[in-house]
Formats: C-alpha cells, sequence, structure tokens
C-alpha cells in the first residue's frame, strides 16, 4: 500500500489542499505528523477538510504538542499559550469558531494516535522516539510517560534556553536519533531545523532531512516551516517495499 506522510501543517490550508488532491489522485492515505494547527490564519479549514478525510477512513493522524496543548487548554489545564496557539484560541471566540472547536476536539478526542506503525518497520510520530521504545514495541510492553512524552515533544536540554517572541524554549536534543533500529524508517515532524539544537523558529530546513544512523536507522524530519513561512512537504511511501517514492512541496 501507498502513503502520503505529511510534515506539520500549521493551519495553512492551500498546501494542506494541494496535498489532500495528490493523495486523492494518486490513491494514497494521507497521514499527518501531527500539528495541524496553530501559527497560519485556516486552522478551522485545515480541520474542517482533516475531521471529513478521517471519517472517510482515507487520512490517518498523530498527536503533534500543538494538539497536547490546545486540548489540555480547552480542558482547562493552566497551560502558557504562545503566540501561534493564541491565533487559534482567538478563533475559537470569533464567528464560525464553535465549529472550529468542535472539529479540533473531535479530530484529538477520536482520531489522533501518538504513533503509527506501517507494515514491521515504519513509524510516524510528530517528535521522535525514546530509545526504551523499541524494546518495548518488540516485547510488547506498556510505553511509559518518557516514551509518550519523547512522540510529542522529542527530547531537549532544559539548562539551556532559547528566547523566541517573548517566549523561552529550550534547546534540542537528539541522542534519541542513534537508538532507531537497522531497517526501520521513522518519521517525524516537530522540528523544522532538525539537529542544529537551537529551536529558531524563524529559520527552517528548505526540504526534509534524510538521516541514517550508525546502525542503519532512518529518521525523516518532514517539517519545513509551513504557517511559519515555509514550505509544506509530504513523503510517498510504499509501505510493501519500504520504499521512500518520492519527496513533493505542496506550497
Amino acid at each position: 500500500m501507498k502513503y502520503l506522510i505529511i510534515g506539520d501543517v500549521h493551519a495553512e490550508f492551500e498546501p494542506f489542499n494541494n496535498a489532500v488532491t495528490y493523495a486523492e489522485e494518486h490513491n494514497l492515505h494521507l497521514i499527518s505528523v501531527g500539528d495541524l494547527i496553530d501559527g497560519g490564519p485556516d486552522g478551522a479549514k485545515c480541520c474542517d477538510l482533516m475531521l471529513d478525510l478521517l471519517k472517510e477512513q482515507k487520512a490517518s493522524i498523530v498527536k503533534g504538542n500543538h494538539e497536547h496543548k490546545i486540548i489540555r487548554y480547552l480542558d482547562g489545564a493552566n497551560v502558557i499559550l504562545g503566540p501561534p496557539n493564541i491565533v487559534t484560541t482567538k478563533q475559537f471566540e470569533e464567528k464560525g469558531g464553535e465549529k472550529f472547536k468542535s472539529d479540533f476536539e473531535e479530530i484529538v478526542r477520536k482520531y489522533t494516535q501518538e504513533f503509527i506503525q506501517l507494515e514491521n518497520n515504519i513509524f510516524i510520530t510528530h517528535a521522535g522516539m525514546a530509545p526504551d521504545f523499541w524494546r518495548a514495541i518488540i516485547q510488547g510492553d506498556e510505553f511509559n510517560k518518557k516514551m509518550k512524552n519523547t512522540m510529542m515533544f522529542g527530547e531537549a536540554d532544559y539548562n539551556r534556553t532559547f528566547e523566541h517572541k517573548g517566549q523561552l524554549y529550550p534547546f534540542r536534543t537528539y541522542d534519541w536519533k542513534e537508538a532507531v533500529p537497522d531497517g526501520v524508517i521513522l518519521f517525524v515532524g516537530h522540528d523544522p531545523a532538525p539537529l542544529t539544537g537551537k529551536p529558531d523558529f524563524d529559520n527552517f530546513q528548505k526540504q526534509p532531512l534524510d538521516y541514517t544512523n550508525n546502525n542503519g536507522g532512518r529518521i525523516i524530519w518532514l517539517d519545513c516551516g509551513a504557517g511559519k513561512g515555509g514550505n509544506l512537504y509530504g513523503a510517498v511511501v510504499n509501505s510493501t517495499n519500504k520504499n521512500v517514492e518520492q519527496l513533493v512541496n505542496f506550497s
């Protein structure tokens, strides 16, 4: 079976719609790495389209850190909203915002997954995989909190911070990438400037980074800055022969 795995959309409808059209024209099941909302102006339209696809079983989505923060906000948790989050929460209060909020909640509560596995060797999550995940998946163990947090947030050094638009962000670390096993392809989003450490959201990769570790494990970072002035990329993947057939720019 073939899939189109897309990077972080961040509420940019036009490239997202381009990706959906491409998937339909090529008979591809669409998979989102998460962060469908926050940042761009079109969160409501993106959620409306994604929810239709999910209901029709034409798409799947993993839960990103932005979905996690906004759903916790809606549940009354004491979360600090950054500028991209505020774009979304303000839209919830505008005309048509109730439907946006309802669509978003249905997507997150009913359809988001922590990770997606295709066949035996292709995995999709939002930010990264803790090293212990690979043993747990083989042994059938439950996933602990650290594993789940790594899926949504990756890993970071909280003793080193970077300020961006009035908020402090920890430097990102990438030791987890070396634990991806031989023969596995892991698709992630979350990080528009992978392996740099500094979460500088105004500078991002021009195309997905394809990295192979010393084990032979492969990680492909798909976030290319959509919703921040960058591009939305997708990877066409054949799960039968484990081939990444094409990278497509939908912006």
